[in-house]
């Protein structure tokens, strides 16, 4: 095959879509706001060589270790974009914000039967 076919440019846009998918696979069932948050967030920076900085800010659930969650997420999203663009991730910077509690999510099915009971 000739070379002059495999010249892939990936824009930042999809690089930056990949990695809030991956993310939000990560963290499971989670609001919009939450996805739309994290995406204002994200910044892609390209080195001379080519290769990426991912950054981002996250709220990590109550109760996890930190380190521990932040490493695993930042493993699944290096992972899913060097897998998807064969480019190479340097690094992934991650800003805690914030802690929530996990529950808070799951009791408000319940809290909007208790209201409509009155």
């Amino acid at each position: 095959m000739s070379e002059e076919y495999k010249n892939i440019e990936i824009s930042d846009g999809v690089i930056k879509e990949i990695a809030i998918r991956s993310i939000e696979e990560f963290l499971g069932d989670v609001s919009s706001k939450v996805i739309k948050k994290i995406r204002k967030s994200l910044d892609v920076t390209r080195n001379p060589d080519d290769s990426l900085i991912i950054e981002f800010k996250i709220d990590v659930p109550y109760g996890e270790p930190i380190p521990e969650y932040v490493s695993k997420l930042t493993e699944k999203v290096k992972h899913d974009i060097e897998m998807m663009t064969s480019m190479n991730v340097e690094s992934i910077n991650v800003v805690v914000e914030n802690v929530f509690e996990k529950e808070e999510e799951i009791e408000e099915p319940g809290g909007e039967e208790e209201e409509k009971t009155e």
